[in-house]
């Protein structure tokens, strides 16, 4: 473990986009910690059958896949980036009274697999989403460090250490929007395709004190998201629940439920494009 150091970010720009044009398509992925990897095999499936999105928003695990997503990069490209990825390569853990990760080193493995210095420079318009504990409200972040976006994100209360921007305390967004499907309709889609990771497969909970305060945070994330995930057009729910930080080594199996879910739907996506 090492020292904590502050996650100041100013240059962020966190404010609602306004839509100056209309889009087809757009893709809101959805945050679950180690779930993620089941955002690949989403994004497989959909490369397999041309189906590309216009824009995309992503919360938490989600705003990593939105950003590789964004920057161009292909399904055999992140596969590629994760596939010997450990909980150490992203996770710096820290003695720190206000968490236990610092959350720098994920930012820089994010800035390590794009190709750009600014979320508004990606050739695919992209947002991820965050909560402001000084307003108690949802933020979307539109321009800025690809990596200190994804870190904000991503930054689970009691977990990462807290980012500071201009005075306000900033943490993970899915406290409030698990899956962004309203920020995707901010950016200008006209059709949302969700990627709910987290709230289709909540299982009975273990009875320590660890696990059911885990399972009462999941439970209330996903009612205060209810609404907003079933205002999406289509809703692709993989039912895979990986087993604690074993997830990194069940990656295949992770991207394989994001497939067949996908798969599933791929008809019902197919014709509400037409």
């Amino acid at each position: 473990m090492a020292c904590s150091s502050p996650n100041v970010y100013n240059d962020l720009n966190v404010s609602s986009p306004i839509v100056q044009s209309e889009y087809e398509l757009g893709i809101a992925f959805g945050g679950g910690g180690v779930r993620g990897f089941m955002h690949l095999g989403v994004i497989k499936a959909l490369e397999e059958a041309g189906i590309k999105a216009d824009v995309v928003s992503g919360t938490s695990a989600g705003s990593i896949a939105a950003t590789l997503y964004a920057s161009g990069m292909s399904f055999e490209e992140m596969a590629v980036a994760i596939e010997n990825i450990g909980m150490f390569d992203i996770a710096d853990f820290v003695l720190s009274s206000k968490g236990l990760v610092n959350g720098k080193s994920l930012s820089d493995w994010v800035n390590a697999q794009v190709a750009y210095d600014d979320l508004a420079d990606m050739p695919i318009p992209v947002a991820v989403t965050a909560t402001n504990m000084t307003t108690h409200k949802t933020v979307i972040i539109r321009s800025g460090n690809p990596g200190k976006a994804v870190q904000t994100s991503s930054t689970i209360p009691g977990v990462f250490l807290p980012v500071e921007h201009l005075g306000d305390i900033l943490i993970d967004g899915g406290i409030f929007s698990v899956v962004p499907v309203y920020t995707a309709r901010k950016l200008g889609a006209k059709k949302v395709i969700a990627v709910d990771i987290y709230c289709a497969n909540q299982t009975k909970p273990g009875a320590s004190a660890s696990k059911l305060t885990l399972a009462v945070f999941r439970m209330q994330s996903c009612r205060l998201s209810q609404q907003e995930l079933e205002s999406a057009d289509v809703v692709i729910a993989p039912l895979y629940e990986p087993a604690g930080s074993a997830a990194f080594d069940d990656k295949e199996k992770a991207i394989e439920a994001g497939y067949i879910a996908t798969m599933a739907v791929i008809t019902q996506i197919r014709s509400g494009l037409n």
